[in-house]
């Protein structure tokens, strides 16, 4: 099994450089992965060997401003199937599938949306959903809420949150993530207790704030307000992973989303968490792709 390559760029047509990491079988069949928020390629390094072992090439993409990726002010969420477009045409693939994660979902739909007919499989774990959503932030935590559903009335809140989160990233990563570790279920926890799991969320995290706040203002941007399409629009089967007890993105958000995609199936998992989930059940989120 080949060593996980963690950092590779290409350079699209409008001059931007898009930063990837490359794992699992590099002779498989390509699928994209989606980063959280705040996150990176990093993220899904973890699970290289599981990967490899379901004959998955998976590109790890950083979106704009995160990682090694060059930033794109005032972009929509529907720029992004046009960069992954053309992310796979340089890489010579025809098709492909994804895999979204947390805030990588609405990204993975998006695709699921615009460029169907390129795409194979998408799945989507524990994904965020619409903020204008009925009842979009009920059982969220109050640094999402606070982030992702209030800025859109308190911009000046959002901003003293992102400035706060990176600072404590780039300055005490260890100390900032205790204390979030603490509001989270017990399922979550327990994952989080193995200092090699801690390490490699703490990792993405800080990749992902390296160019500062102004990234994530814009991805703040992006979740907070219309999508720019309707679920009831997206063509292809979508598979939904979805832990009933996550405070991140609770489950309130995939049911929403799953009642409104037509071809769209359910995978909930009663003693899951956000973190527990993507270790617990990867084995099959997996098999999805």
């Amino acid at each position: 099994m080949s060593e996980p390559s963690l950092l590779e760029t290409v350079v699209l047509s409008d001059g931007r450089s898009l930063s990837f990491a490359r794992l699992g079988d590099p002779e498989g069949r390509p699928v994209f992965y989606f980063h959280g928020f705040p996150g990176s390629r990093f993220e899904s390094q973890s699970n290289h060997e599981e990967y490899f072992k379901a004959g998955i090439q998976l590109l790890a993409l950083d979106r704009p401003g995160m990682g090694h990726s060059t930033r794109k002010k005032q972009r929509r969420l529907l720029d992004w199937p046009d960069d992954v477009l053309e992310v796979a045409k340089i890489l010579n693939f025809d098709k492909f599938s994804i895999l979204g994660v947390s805030g990588g979902g609405p990204y993975a739909l998006a695709c699921a949306r615009a460029i169907p007919r390129y795409l194979n499989r998408v799945t989507v774990a524990c994904g965020i959903g619409p903020m204008d959503a009925p009842n979009s932030t009920s059982g969220m935590m109050l640094s999402n809420r606070i982030m992702f559903s209030y800025g859109r009335f308190f911009p000046p809140l959002v901003r003293l949150s992102v400035h706060l989160l990176v600072r404590q990233l780039s300055s005490k990563p260890v100390e900032g993530f205790e204390k979030f570790v603490k509001v989270l279920p017990e399922a979550d926890r327990i994952i989080l207790s193995n200092l090699t799991a801690k390490e490699k969320v703490l990792e993405s995290a800080i990749e992902g704030v390296r160019q500062g706040s102004g990234p994530l203002l814009d991805e703040i941007n992006i979740y907070s307000r219309s999508w720019g399409f309707k679920l009831e629009d997206i063509s292809i089967p979508v598979s939904f992973f979805q832990g009933k007890l996550d405070i991140d993105v609770p489950a309130s958000m995939a049911r929403y989303q799953t009642e409104l995609i037509p071809d769209c199936e359910l995978n909930l998992y009663p003693s899951d968490g956000h973190f527990s989930l993507l270790v617990n059940h990867i084995d099959e989120i997996i098999t999805s792709l």
